[in-house]
């Protein structure tokens, strides 16, 4: 299930934006993915929920 960017970066306690900059960055691949196409100026992201909770919850237990 699709998660809305402002939803994940509440869950991981970052600004929205912060959250963007690193998806286009290629961080968080566990989860999460930044897709710009072609010429674009627009970026589409897509932030898995079950893979963000599953990575919440391994980083909490380490």
């Amino acid at each position: 299930m699709r998660i809305k960017t402002q939803e994940a970066a509440e869950l991981l306690g970052l600004p929205v934006q912060t959250l963007r900059v690193f998806l286009q960055l290629g961080k968080f691949k566990e989860f999460a993915e930044a897709i710009k196409i072609g010429n674009s100026k627009h970026w589409t992201y897509y932030i898995c929920k079950e893979r963000l909770e599953e990575y919440l919850l391994n980083k909490k237990s380490a």
